[in-house]
């Protein structure tokens, strides 16, 4: 599955234009962004709703740490599945066992349960979430051209961008208009309407690839996917570190609530540089030199993070920090779409988005005592040293990037 790198890829606004006027595209656009809206919104959601009904924020990320690692354990099982057996008995199935779980937090939380039936639906919400996201990322060659398919990956990298800026925002309002449940319920709901409108438009067919040999390490066969996802884990883990270094800096400054609008900050920086990225794909050469070169900008990028001084400028080195963010990720899609093994292509692409879930959970749990101890700048440090790691790796073994 290679992409024929001779087709020059187009520039500017008309690059978006020729993606979203492709055939089928702007509607399956839209319904993998409410699809993958439960993501966006189910930890925010899952907090909000249990700290509500406990009064206690150890219960509520004990529940949403059990979504997250719920996510964690199926994701990669359920695109090996669909990989080998076509995903219609999946989207449809999965977000509907999503909103069970979710109604059954509900319920539980406001019967008063105790924590190990909360964690435990908590963990059904996380287990039975689709991965959307690997199964449009492994269609997109069969979408638009060559030319294209770059643009293509950097729309998709905006799109997470959107799914988590816009999932916490909605899931907040929702708690405190509708009440503590309605961002669960709600997120729920989108699931199942895009997960439908999703199924109808795009499936993988079962036995796509009769003749794809089987692994037991299944996509993690290629030594390729093995570096990126290892990469994958410290890169991720910068954000993970700032999730925990933001509100701390704003805590710091008298409102640790100040903590989200620079999270947002930090996701609108990376938006802005994947549209930027997806308009002039080429701007760094072919994707090993890419990889480099995004690396050690971002750890450049990051280093003003630690010599900010007040609120105004914390926002512009938020946004700075998440410049280069959406196009690694489109990088590195480009190069798992073009050395996956035959027949793991919607599994591939899961373990990269695992990676980045996991390696922003790690970076969470590392961080948080060390800004306990030293305060808010040892977290803006590890915040350089994560994606220094990052280039390292990818730097020691650049030769399997050929």
């Amino acid at each position: 599955m290679a992409v024929d790198t001779a087709v020059p890829p187009s520039q500017g606004l008309t690059a978006y234009r020729r993606v979203l006027a492709a055939p089928g595209v702007r509607p399956l656009v839209a319904f993998a962004l409410l699809a993958r809206m439960p993501i966006g919104m189910g930890a925010v959601a899952t907090i909000l709703f249990v700290h509500g009904q406990t009064d206690s924020f150890g219960i509520a990320g004990g529940v949403a740490g059990a979504y997250t690692i719920g996510l964690g354990i199926t994701g990669p099982w359920l695109a090996r599945v669909i990989d080998r057996h076509g995903s219609r008995l999946v989207i449809v199935p999965g977000a509907l066992m999503v909103m069970a779980a979710m109604v059954a937090l509900v319920v539980l939380g406001e019967a008063g349960a105790g924590t190990v039936p909360l964690v435990a639906a908590g963990f059904l919400a996380g287990a039975g979430s689709t991965p959307i996201g690997g199964i449009f990322r492994q269609r997109w060659p069969d979408l638009v051209g060559p030319a294209e398919l770059p643009t293509a990956y950097a729309l998709d990298a905006v799109m997470i961008e959107v799914v988590f800026v816009s999932g916490p925002l909605l899931a907040g309002i929702l708690a405190a208009t509708v009440g503590p449940s309605g961002g669960l319920l709600v997120a729920g709901a989108l699931g199942i309407v895009g997960s439908t409108g999703f199924a109808r438009l795009s499936t993988v067919e079962p036995g796509g690839e009769p003749g794809a040999e089987r692994h037991w390490l299944g996509a993690l066969v290629s030594h390729h996917l093995r570096l990126l996802v290892l990469s994958d884990l410290p890169l991720a883990g910068t954000f993970g570190a700032l999730d925990v270094m933001l509100p701390a800096f704003g805590a710091h400054h008298g409102a640790a609530a100040l903590g989200g609008p620079f999270a947002a900050a930090l996701a609108f920086g990376s938006g802005v540089g994947g549209l930027a990225y997806g308009a002039r794909p080429g701007i760094f050469g072919p994707p090993r030199r890419s990889l480099i070169v995004l690396g050690a900008l971002m750890v450049l990028t990051c280093l003003p993070l630690v010599v900010a001084t007040s609120i105004p400028e914390m926002f512009v080195f938020a946004a700075l920090a998440g410049v280069t963010l959406a196009p690694q990720i489109t990088v590195r899609n480009q190069v798992v779409q073009r050395t996956l093994a035959q027949g793991t292509a919607t599994e591939a692409f899961t373990w990269v988005a695992l990676a980045t879930t996991v390696g922003a959970s790690i970076g969470s749990a590392l961080v948080g005592p060390l800004v306990e101890a030293l305060g808010w700048r040892a977290g803006a440090f590890a915040a350089i040293v994560m994606p220094a790691l990052a280039l390292a790796i990818i730097v020691a073994r650049r030769d399997l990037l050929e």
